[in-house]
């Protein structure tokens, strides 16, 4: 009910309520009501000078301004004056405000950057101190969050315009349909991005150039796939005309807000899903791990001693004797791991990793040490592979969806397992 009800609002200022206002102080307002609108903007201006500026102005401004100030107040609550004797006062009022305080470029530079300072400090302070936004970037926590991911298909749906803003503004869906226009050898790829949110890239092939949504990483990552899965018998760099280069859909993958603060005054907790920095962490070949933010969720705490068998976690705490199964009594996640619905499998092992490699393999933590899995661990990079995760680098707890709406959307860690079987296990190959 709150997700639909927040759907609700934001569909209604995105699609509504702004255009609607839009319209409305623009085409419907009358002319006297614009006129006392300006003189609002004229009243709000004069008093911004007065207030933050009066070190800067000299007496003789200082003295003029307010004048101006009392008559623009006097005006707005008079209401005798009509239209014609308003337009010219408004009009005759810029033009002194103009005169008076000349809007040189240094000052227009000045206010910019004031501006920024401000919101830079505003935004920044948050992020440090209290709510981090982060993006989902692979799918090592699937089915729990979406990371960013490509959504094929084999015929070519009808979408109009706004059908497309529609998609977009709720599911952060970006739609494609590709066909190859000439034979053509591939050629390359260039990344794009005249707009921070809407990155794509050109794709060349032959003599033809083709625009496809999303970084370069991903673009290669979905292109081979869907290169592979209709065109498995042909020469994977040769295309040929009429082909379909790419069709469906690239979706954005979960956005979500990290908490700074509780880790400040509480120590992690099996269960969390947690972000790190990889500062100081190797793989197994002994190099940095790609990307400086990770998210998993923490499963081993300082002194324990753990080992995967038949798909599921066991831990022997510190002072323990015996192993014990990580279940729901310890957090509700664990349930829905161990379900096998919905894309859940449980934890694997893998022939590619250092630790936890089979049912007998254990792996114990030292002080300030912890362990982290995916929830999709045939498809995650994890401590596995690459150890222990020092506190030090821990950042906080996801804790709330933002966007987009999906049955994920709200506090994370909530949605139950769809109803239907996780597919047959295959060797863990592909590592993200």
């Amino acid at each position: 009910m709150i997700k639909l009800l927040a759907k609700f609002i934001y569909n209604a200022f995105i699609f509504i309520i702004w255009p609607c206002q839009l319209l409305f102080n623009e085409l419907i307002l009358s002319k006297r009501r614009k006129q006392k609108r300006d003189l609002g903007l004229l009243l709000s201006q004069i008093t911004h000078r007065l207030t933050w500026d009066k070190d800067l102005i000299s007496t003789q401004q200082n003295s003029k301004l307010l004048h101006l100030r009392t008559k623009i107040e006097s005006i707005s609550k008079n209401n005798d004056y009509d239209v014609e004797s308003l337009g010219n006062f408004i009009g005759q009022t810029t033009g002194e405000l103009q005169k008076l305080l000349p809007q040189t470029k240094s000052n227009l530079i000045k206010e910019w950057l004031e501006l920024l300072v401000v919101v830079f400090g505003v935004v920044m302070g948050a992020r440090a101190l209290f709510l981090q936004p982060f993006k989902i970037p692979t799918g090592s926590m699937q089915p729990t969050l979406f990371g960013i991911h490509f959504s094929y298909e084999n015929e070519v749906k009808d979408r109009n315009f706004f059908r497309k803003i529609f998609d977009y503004a709720n599911d952060s869906y970006r739609y494609t349909n590709i066909v190859i226009e000439e034979d053509g050898y591939y050629k390359g790829i260039e990344r794009k991005n005249p707009f921070y949110f809407f990155p794509y890239c050109n794709v060349k092939i032959g003599n033809k150039t083709y625009k496809i949504p999303g970084e370069k990483d991903n673009v290669l990552k979905y292109l081979g796939i869907y290169r592979k899965a209709h065109y498995a018998d042909e020469d994977i760099n040769h295309f040929k005309k009429g082909q379909v280069l790419l069709r469906g859909k690239l979706i954005l993958g979960d956005h979500l807000f990290v908490d700074r603060v509780r880790f400040n005054f509480t120590e992690p907790e099996r269960g969390d899903i947690t972000v790190f920095i990889t500062d100081g962490i190797k793989d197994v070949n002994g190099k940095s791990l790609r990307g400086r933010y990770y998210i998993k969720r923490l499963v081993g705490l300082p002194g324990d001693t753990l080992r995967i068998a038949d798909r599921r976690l066991y831990v022997k705490e510190r002072g323990e004797v015996d192993f014990n199964l990580v279940d729901e009594s310890i957090h509700p996640a664990f349930e829905r791991l161990y379900s096998f619905k919905g894309g859940y499998k449980g934890y694997s092992h893998s022939r590619f990793s250092q630790y936890l490699s089979n049912n007998t393999d254990i792996y114990k933590l030292g002080d300030d040490e912890y362990f982290m899995l995916g929830d999709n661990s045939e498809n995650s990079q994890d401590s596995r592979y690459w150890g222990i995760v020092p506190r030090k680098n821990i950042v906080g707890r996801a804790n709330i969806i933002y966007w987009p709406f999906s049955r994920r959307w709200g506090f994370t860690d909530k949605a139950e397992p769809e109803e239907f079987d996780s597919p047959p296990s295959i060797h863990n190959q592909i590592i993200n």
